[in-house]
């Protein structure tokens, strides 16, 4: 076991933007790396993504190292990188000018789009996306998506939506008032399938479709990105891919205290971290025609991690448990306990690879009050126990 009581205290600095889940999942995922080095301390220091800079000078502030969420334009980054410190940023717009980073594959999520897109068989596609003007990564990534699409054969639009993302949750309440997302979607042809590049941009664009009588997924195939809590708690839950932002904060930590401790040594400029997606039901391939099989679907996607079980989801929808098994593999090619336990190991999955806590934890957290059932349970759906599982994935992630 490494002795960190002679070692010189360090002081890394986060650079997120405020209020933002993705925010709080790189810090949790820092954090977690950091607890085992008591040398090293983590300080916050959100800042507003909506204002390009903000009047700080570093020069004031002690700290070694940072770890930043920000776009290419950002004139502080450049301020901390003539610094000379050691910066990683979460992302992948600091790439091409040689910062260290945290980015996403995304060649192989733009493959998994285009299979995602072509799968569906509609003739017609969507990119819905936030003013780029500071991203100009996204923008190129965004342009060969389009050819792509159009090179299959599906006529793709592209959309610029206004505002802020800081200002989608407000402004769900008033779909009403939101006119030229009405403009662009009344002109869009039927069936569609869309691709948003934020959960709550989806979840707006989904409001509003709805108000205007479109139905989801049979008329608009949503997909967002981010899987944030917005995905799973709209009316149809949103199909997205997931961010694992514990991860990368994880990895942004690791980059950081390998430049802190060996310097001199020659460190990779880029980490790669997995993109999934989730299947919800804003972009099923099947359309769902019975609402209460909807409606349990619903329900399990919610709850399955709190314990829900067939007998009581039948219970609440006042069906037998025969009936609600047979309705809801009619629709879903699965029956619901099957769902359940789909769920509940995803769950698992997620926390085993992207947390540090411990087997008991994850058990209560995935429904289980007692440990040994949910290691009983792991192994049989999994083929590990929690343990092993944990190890071999993130031997596979390093």
């Amino acid at each position: 076991m490494i002795d960190h009581t002679n070692l010189v205290t360090k002081t890394i600095a986060l650079f997120l933007p405020r209020g933002h889940e993705q925010s709080a999942r790189i810090t949790s995922g820092a954090a977690m790396g950091a607890a085992d080095y008591p040398h090293i301390t983590l300080l916050e220091w959100p800042y507003d993504d909506a204002q390009p800079d903000f009047d700080l000078d570093f020069s004031e502030l002690e700290f070694d190292a940072a770890i930043v969420w920000a776009y290419n334009g950002s004139p502080w980054v450049r301020r901390l990188l003539k610094m000379g410190i050691p910066v990683i940023n979460c992302g992948s717009n600091w790439i091409a000018e040689g910062v260290p980073s945290v980015a996403f594959d995304w060649e192989a999520l733009q493959d998994d789009l285009v299979d995602k897109f072509l799968s569906l068989g509609r003739p017609n596609a969507a990119i819905v996306s936030h003013n780029l003007g500071n991203d100009p990564f996204k923008v190129a990534w965004l342009d060969t998506l389009i050819e792509r699409l159009n090179s299959s054969g599906m006529s793709t639009q592209f959309f610029i939506a206004p505002g802020l993302p800081s200002e989608e949750r407000q402004r769900m309440f008033k779909p009403a008032r939101e006119a030229e997302l009405i403009t662009f979607l009344e002109n869009l042809p039927q069936p569609t399938a869309m691709f948003c590049d934020d959960d709550y941009l989806a979840a707006l664009l989904s409001r509003v479709a709805r108000d205007l009588g479109s139905r989801i997924p049979q008329d608009l195939a949503l997909m967002g990105f981010g899987n944030f809590t917005v995905s799973r708690v709209s009316s149809p839950s949103i199909s997205t891919i997931e961010i694992h932002g514990a991860m990368i904060g994880r990895r942004a930590f690791q980059m950081v205290l390998q430049r802190l401790e060996s310097p001199e040594n020659q460190h990779s400029l880029v980490e790669h971290v997995r993109l999934e997606f989730i299947e919800r039901e804003s972009f099923r391939f099947e359309l769902v025609k019975d609402t209460v099989v909807a409606q349990v679907n619903r329900i399990i996607e919610r709850e399955a991690c709190k314990g829900i079980n067939v007998d009581e989801l039948a219970r609440r929808l006042g069906v037998s448990r025969n009936t609600l098994n047979r309705r809801f593999q009619q629709e879903y090619g699965i029956t619901p306990g099957k769902k359940i336990r789909a769920m509940r190991v995803h769950q698992a999955k997620q926390m085993l690879v992207n947390s540090d806590h411990s087997v008991t934890k994850v058990a209560e957290l995935c429904g289980f009050p007692e440990p040994a059932n949910f290691v009983n349970f792991f192994r049989r759906e999994v083929g590990q126990t929690p343990n092993e599982y944990r190890m071999s994935a993130r031997q596979t992630d390093s």
